[in-house]
């Protein structure tokens, strides 16, 4: 009986541990996702509110049919990896470089500083995040502070299939205030030389 029991215990506890070990597989691979996702979320919003860099300012600055030959292939360069095709082509129509452009404009430097992601209750893979934007006139020593909120919904490919930038408005209105504050003294150059 003895024999038996000593057996029972020692095929439960593998069993016992198969099973943890299984859990815990199952939680560093939920872990890993959420990892995924979140670096893919990053990287849209770092190319989004980075910037401009010298590359898009010589695009910016070029002549019509050069700003169309070059700025397609410049934006996909900056998202199309983090989208699925329609969102891409959604997100780069709404958002894009829209950010970069206006702080281009208004001779401003946009730079993520902080940025705060969390998984929402639902079972698919949605993201609500919340980024903090320094924005600094170019040859200043001040800069501003615009904190902005989204969400980003991900496919099991960690590509995003549809992002929103909630409060984009608030923070675009005063820097286009500025633009056309600027445009209409002279001071500013039109996108379309």
């Amino acid at each position: 009986m003895k024999k038996r029991s000593g057996k029972f215990f020692v095929t439960m506890f593998f069993a016992l541990l198969v099973l943890y070990i299984a859990g815990c597989s199952e939680d560093t691979e939920k872990t890993k996702t959420q990892d995924e996702n979140i670096q893919t979320i990053e990287a849209v919003l770092e190319n989004t509110f980075t910037g401009p860099d010298d590359e898009l300012k010589q695009i910016w600055e070029s002549d019509v049919e050069e700003k169309v030959k070059a700025i397609g292939p410049y934006t996909e360069k900056l998202f199309k990896d983090y989208f699925t095709e329609n969102a891409y082509l959604e997100y780069t129509g709404t958002y894009g470089t829209t950010f970069l452009l206006q702080a281009h404009l208004s001779d401003y430097k946009l730079e993520l500083k902080k940025a705060t992601y969390e998984k929402t209750k639902s079972e698919e893979d949605i993201y609500d995040f919340s980024v903090q934007i320094d924005y600094q006139k170019e040859g200043s020593e001040q800069s501003e502070v615009e904190v902005l909120e989204g969400q980003a919904n991900l496919n099991d490919e960690h590509k995003i299939e549809e992002m929103i930038i909630r409060n984009a408005g608030d923070f675009l209105v005063p820097v286009t205030t500025r633009i056309l504050s600027n445009y209409r003294y002279g001071s500013c150059t039109s996108f379309f030389k």
